[in-house]
């Protein structure tokens, strides 16, 4: 192994060991108790190691919690495994969603909504570099770039392209119903997060938002495979 080779590795390791550390603080004590001291001290080492392998607390607790979603990656999968057309993988994916995201506020708005500056996408690069295994190559090539990117908007966008490619909705419609879906999940995903709603409350408040703007843009000959779905839904 050559000196490159190993510098690589023992970067590798000290990572894992941080992730480690801020993951069990996140079991015990909620991801608002993880702080650099603390995570240091666990995985003992000090603050000033750790800082040469993070930029910042926001890069640790997102590799940390990024660990999470392979939970519901998993999820996605099994949710439109018997799904028929776009429609129902779309609203399938939002429910999925809400079932998972309002079970852990905290995670999933750092995850899906926090300002970034354009590095997260950078730091899901670098945990499936860290991480190989978990990269899911057999999930939907839609799937996949929803979940290696952390462009709300073109992650969403991903969602309804095969709406869009099936005619089940005009592509003139799409983004401004793609930035109306985001912003009231956010606000939704907030509510939760503070115990405003409960999970119950704001999984059906989200549903019924997504079923009323997706059916206004809709083409119409098409608004019986979304009410079907949406039935379904609340059924389930």
């Amino acid at each position: 192994m050559s000196k490159n080779e190993r510098a690589k590795l023992k970067k590798s390791r000290m990572i894992k060991y941080f992730i480690d550390a801020a993951n069990q603080i996140i079991a015990k004590d909620g991801i608002r108790a993880v702080n650099i001291r603390n995570t240091a001290n666990l995985a003992g080492y000090s603050s000033a190691t750790l800082y040469n392998y993070f930029d910042n607390l926001t890069h640790l607790v997102f590799l940390a919690t990024f660990n999470q979603l392979e939970e519901y990656n998993k999820a996605v999968s099994t949710y439109i495994s018997n799904c028929s057309n776009s429609i129902e993988v779309y609203m399938k994916v939002c429910k999925c969603f809400c079932d998972y995201s309002y079970e852990k506020p905290e995670i999933y708005e750092l995850l899906f909504f926090a300002h970034n500056d354009g590095k997260f996408d950078n730091y899901i690069e670098e945990y499936y570099k860290l991480f190989p295994n978990k990269d899911n190559k057999k999930l939907p090539k839609f799937l996949n770039s929803m979940f290696k990117s952390n462009d709300l908007h073109k992650r969403s966008y991903s969602m309804l392209e095969n709406c869009i490619n099936d005619g089940y909705i005009d592509r003139l419609e799409v983004d401004d119903f793609n930035d109306i879906c985001l912003r009231f999940n956010k606000t939704i995903l907030q509510d939760v997060k503070d115990k405003i709603l409960s999970k119950d409350e704001a999984t059906k408040i989200t549903l019924r938002y997504y079923y009323q703007l997706f059916r206004c843009c809709i083409n119409e000959k098409y608004r019986y495979i979304l009410d079907d779905c949406y039935k379904d839904l609340l059924n389930s």
